[in-house]
């Protein structure tokens, strides 16, 4: 019976360690997953039919498809889409009409190669600013030329997202910190909207390459202002914004306490409610609408003075090759390169900010490295139909929520109703007056604007707060290219600065614990020894710093009296150890020796025990009696105890390495191999 127990309890554990091998499994790289239309289409197939399998449930999660969800939502944004991608390529200085380019076939690329069921990619404010400004750097002017320009620029962010994602380095996008990407979506709103005042003024005015070069000319330029058209952009802003902020108010009970929301429908379940929920997710629509009624009476009655779109050359969509006939122009700058670097992160961080929300909600899984080529690809189509480079849009993928898009068919169904506007509403554009479309910019540059992140980093983090200041003087002083090259920088620096100065402290005992003593006092020191703790991997920027700081504690002790014997470095936040780090120990060892005193190193990981003993510290350290140890209680045990054995200490550390050797040994051989490093 004992032995069936005993068995039994193996199997039980053998089930276990089996299931926890799972958690390092590394993914499996399928020819399917280059095409995902071969995963999700047959998946669409059986909920269609009334069910799924068992496999399918990762990629549905929590939202099951529904083709009329994707109808409902693919019309519904395809409408909205139109008037804003016109708007967004006035706001990067291109032709009106590229907008539409770069709305059709890249977004039907995206819905074959791309991950995120729910992202709806096209042309979006950030993705056109930095398109514009890279033109200007240029210099570049006139129609044909910046098509040329852009075409370009669309075919180099595609190389650079491809060969990204060829790379499966989806994750170097974790280099750029949460602030400065916040203080340049600050700057960048901030100069988005500055850009499209004077179509709100109604007052004509050059491109300027800088932000303050905008606002002087706006300034100086204010007396010719045109009154019909002010009246038009504002109250059409105006509109957009209580549209904007009505639509987020909250629940009822708070619209209900609101000032101004308490006199708008409250009631969700209402049809009143429902109706102009609609009209606000189509804003963009209503505002080129009602600018272009309030253009028609104007001119009905004899106001001129209102600028409009004019005449569009074009008839239907044009495919040509990326900047041809500008090649010396385009090719002769390293700038194009750069810029083209910076979009394709850039784009890459928004889409996936966008999809990866909304994927988390539902519960389904991407593949960020497949969402870089799936937004190359669809760039690269861009740039052989004359648009420009294409992300996946917020405003644009939160309606598609909104109205129950489920999967890319709603992309689909989008991108045809732009091909429906190419062909059909091309001689109407030319009615539609700019100062209807600079609100619709204006309304979503203002999402960008987070005065929030900066008052929180000011507040806790100094360091940050500094970043963000860099990231955001120097995006409105240059360009916002290089506020975030200069932002990613200086948080590099900042990092580099942390790691070399990594927190030290000297331990006590608290409830069998052991914490620093800045924050508890009345934690207890060992009688014989000093107890410290470096909460960082030890490594040649920091090794020096921790060598000295142990030296100092001990001789800080001996100043008050005490008789050190051990001095014990806490291992517990030790994750990873160099060859710097590995000679430090081994310096420290005898430096301590030739004091009369012995170096603990203990609570080890796994790895970091390994590392030690492979490296040949353990022996080093031996010769000038010092220890490694795993167990921080045993240590302390054993440093209490004069004459003490250590060697079951030692023992316990080389069984320690010899498993993980074995584990390693077996991770390789079964097809869970080991994908993470750092665990005990």
């Amino acid at each position: 019976e004992v032995a069936e127990e005993e068995e039994e309890e193996g199997g039980a554990v053998e089930q276990r360690s089996t299931k926890w091998a799972a958690l390092y499994e590394k993914k499996r790289f399928s020819p399917k997953s280059l095409f995902p239309p071969l995963i999700w289409v047959p998946q669409y197939w059986r909920t269609y039919r009334g069910g799924i399998l068992e496999e399918d449930k990762p990629y549905v999660g929590d939202l099951p498809f529904s083709l009329k969800g994707d109808t409902i939502a693919g019309l519904t944004v395809g409408v909205m889409l139109v008037p804003q991608c016109l708007a967004f390529a006035m706001l990067a200085g291109l032709p009106i009409q590229t907008g539409l380019y770069s709305s059709f076939a890249p977004l039907l690329t995206y819905a074959l190669f791309g991950t995120m069921r729910q992202v709806q990619t096209g042309p979006t404010a950030l993705m056109c600013l930095l398109t514009g400004q890279a033109l200007d750097s240029l210099g570049v002017v006139g129609a044909e030329a910046r098509i040329a320009g852009a075409t370009l620029m669309a075919l180099l962010v595609a190389a650079v997202s491809i060969l990204l994602g060829m790379l499966r380095v989806g994750s170097v996008v974790n280099f750029i910190s949460h602030t400065v990407l916040a203080a340049f979506c600050t700057a960048a709103g901030i100069t988005i909207g500055t850009s499209q005042i004077k179509y709100v003024l109604g007052v004509s005015l050059p491109r300027d390459h800088y932000w303050w070069e905008t606002v002087g000319a706006i300034l100086t330029h204010l007396d010719e202002t045109h009154v019909p058209t002010l009246i038009m952009g504002l109250t059409i802003l105006a509109t957009l914004l209580t549209l904007k902020y009505w639509k987020s108010a909250g629940s009822k009970e708070k619209r209900s306490e609101h000032l101004l929301w308490r006199w708008f429908p409250k009631d969700k379940a209402s049809l009143v409610f429902r109706a102009l929920k609609l009209v606000a997710d189509l804003s963009s629509l209503l505002a080129v609408l009602l600018g272009s009624l309030w253009a028609w009476a104007y001119r009905a009655a004899g106001v001129d003075g209102v600028k409009l779109v004019g005449d569009v050359q074009a008839e239907g969509l044009i495919v040509g090759v990326p900047g041809k006939g500008y090649y010396d122009t385009l090719l002769g700058d390293s700038t194009l390169f750069v810029s083209a670097a910076v979009i394709a992160i850039v784009g890459f961080l928004e889409s996936v900010a966008v999809g990866g929300k909304f994927a988390n909600m539902s519960k389904y899984i991407f593949d960020p490295n497949q969402e870089l080529l799936a937004l190359g690809v669809a760039n690269f189509v861009s740039s052989f139909m004359s648009g420009f480079p294409v992300t996946g849009g917020f405003s644009r993928s939160a309606v598609n929520v909104t109205f129950g898009a489920t999967s890319l068919v709603a992309v689909v169904i989008s991108s045809l109703v732009v091909l429906l506007a190419v062909y059909v509403l091309l001689p109407a554009i030319a009615l539609i007056p700019l100062c209807s479309m600079a609100p619709i910019i204006i309304q979503g540059a203002i999402v960008f604007v987070d005065v929030h992140e900066f008052k929180v980093a000011f507040r806790s983090y100094p360091g940050e707060f500094c970043v963000m200041l860099v990231t955001l003087g120097i995006s409105l002083g240059l360009t916002v290219k290089e506020g975030l090259l200069a932002g990613f920088i200086v948080s590099v620096l900042k990092t580099l600065y942390e790691i070399a100065h990594p927190n030290i402290a000297l331990v006590g005992g608290v409830s069998g614990n052991y914490r620093d003593m800045r924050y508890y006092p009345q934690a207890e020191q060992a009688p014989n020894a000093v107890i410290v703790r470096m909460d960082a991997q030890v490594h040649f920027a920091n090794a020096g710093k921790l060598k000295a700081f142990v030296l100092k504690a001990v001789q800080l002790r001996e100043s008050m009296c005490d008789l050190i014997e051990y001095a014990v470095i806490d291992g517990k936040s030790m994750n990873g150890i160099d060859i710097t780090g590995c000679q430090m120990l081994e310096g420290l060892s005898e430096t301590l020796a030739a004091r009369g005193q012995k170096l603990v190193v203990t609570n080890l990981t796994a790895p970091v025990a390994s590392l030690l003993v492979r490296a040949g510290v353990q022996d080093g350290m031996l010769k000038y009696g010092g220890q490694l140890c795993l167990d921080m209680k045993q240590a302390m045990e054993l440093v209490g105890q004069p004459g003490a054995d250590w060697s079951a200490a030692a023992s316990k550390v080389h069984e320690l390495v010899e498993k993980k050797s074995l584990v390693q040994k077996e991770s390789a051989k079964s097809p869970c191999g080991s994908s993470q490093r750092g665990s005990p």
